[in-house]
């Protein structure tokens, strides 16, 4: 099996989504899928970073890489 499972409060340090938060959307089915283990609850890491993928935004004309391109402020 080998799934990296973390509590909500891992996850909270990670995504910075307070464990409140991640209590609500369980109770409202919302956000973030978890696993349910008798009373434990649990979030696979994997899921966590889809889920942060999908927050991600893109802005053009922005280089991809830091440093890649010399930007100066006046």
């Amino acid at each position: 099996m080998g799934k990296k499972l973390l509590t909500p409060a891992e996850v909270s340090e990670v995504t910075a989504i307070p464990v409140v938060t991640l209590a609500q959307w369980r109770y409202r089915k919302q956000g973030l899928g978890y696993l349910r283990i008798g009373r434990l609850v649990r979030y696979d890491a994997a899921d966590v970073e889809r889920y942060l993928q999908t927050c991600r935004v893109e802005v053009r004309g922005q280089p991809t890489e830091r440093g890649s391109e010399d930007v100066r402020v006046s």
